[in-house]
This record gives C-alpha cells, structure tokens and sequence, in this order.
C-alpha cells in the first residue's frame, strides 16, 4: 500500500523565508504511465504542501507549469504578469511558473497544495472531488483534504496522499473531499 503521511514528511523553509514547504512525493512517469517515486532533484512532477506566512514574490520556475490549489485559510490574491487573481478553498488555479508572480494574504496565513509538472516532459491536473469510494489509476494521486477515508483498511489522516499502483488497484473509501493529481506524459 503506497501512503504517504503527511505528519511523517520533513519541512523545509523557502529561501526568501516567507513560507515552508513540505514534499509529498516527486519523480517521473514509469514506463505504461505509472508513477515513479524518488528521483531527488531530477523529478518531471513534484507534490508539496506550502504554508504561506507572509506576502511576497514566488520564485521563478521556468519551464514549469504550476497547479496551486487552497487548501487552508485564503482567500489568496495572487498577480501573475500583471494580472490579478483572487484564488478561493479548493479551487485549482493553473499559471506559468516562469511569470512573475507575487501572494497577498489579505485575511492572513494560507495553505496550498502545489502540483509543478516539466514542460515538455508530463502534464497534471488537480480536481478536486467529493469522496465516497474512488479507484486510483497508476498515474494518479490523491490526497485527503477534509473528512475520515481509508484506503485498503488503513485510516487517513488529513493531508495523507495514496499513490496510485499498477500492481493492484487502490481503491479510497470515506466521507469528506479528496483532491486527485492527474499526471500523464506530453
């Protein structure tokens, strides 16, 4: 059963100190579309949780495309090249890592989850569902934001990911809200 706890992950500060980051999982795309966890630094996708403490600018990623998506507190004002954006709870907002993007807070700290996939190299999506019961493919990802789920006997915890395999199918069980990552090849 591939599940990662969220409390377990290490933290890590932003280098302008405005937030902290904790990564979920990163890697590439196996061959037949699974997900190959662990390729350190040399990941085509990458999953965190950022707590975001203060405003500021983001870093420059070019060549990634970003998925954020609030999970925690909001709403977030975002600029991104000059124009404004308004992200609210569990809405997934797409955007070019390499724009110029700066964060307000204007009702004070945010928690996001952050799907950056390699242009050129995989594509994700991140939509956000009501669970009951799901089936991950291998390419898929979800992670519990709200509520009580289960996958495969095991409890979930808040911010849990299950990790999709091609070797038997994970099925997630509960009440509550799920986002699913979507990742596939270019």
């Amino acid at each position: 059963m591939d599940i990662i706890r969220f409390a377990d992950l290490e933290g890590s500060p932003w280098i302008n100190g405005g937030g902290s980051l904790k990564v979920i999982a990163a890697g590439t795309l196996a061959q037949g579309g699974g997900l190959d966890i662990g390729a350190g630094d040399h990941w085509d996708w990458r999953l965190s949780i950022a707590d975001v403490r203060q405003p500021g600018l983001f870093s420059g990623l070019p060549g990634i495309r970003r998925v954020l998506t609030l999970v925690d507190g909001g709403p977030l004002q975002l600029t991104i090249d000059g124009t404004s954006r308004s992200v609210a709870s569990h809405q997934p907002l797409s955007f070019d890592g390499g724009a110029v993007t700066t964060a307000e807070l204007p009702q004070g700290p945010v928690r996001n989850l952050n799907l950056m996939c390699r242009a050129g190299r995989t594509e994700g999506t991140v939509t956000i569902l009501p669970l009951g019961e799901h089936q991950l493919m291998p390419h898929q990802v979800a992670v519990l934001l709200d509520g009580h789920a289960h996958a495969s006997g095991t409890a979930l915890r808040r911010f849990d990911a299950v990790l999709g395999s091609k070797a038997a199918p994970q099925v997630i069980r509960g009440q509550g809200t799920a986002a699913l990552v979507e990742l596939n090849p270019c």
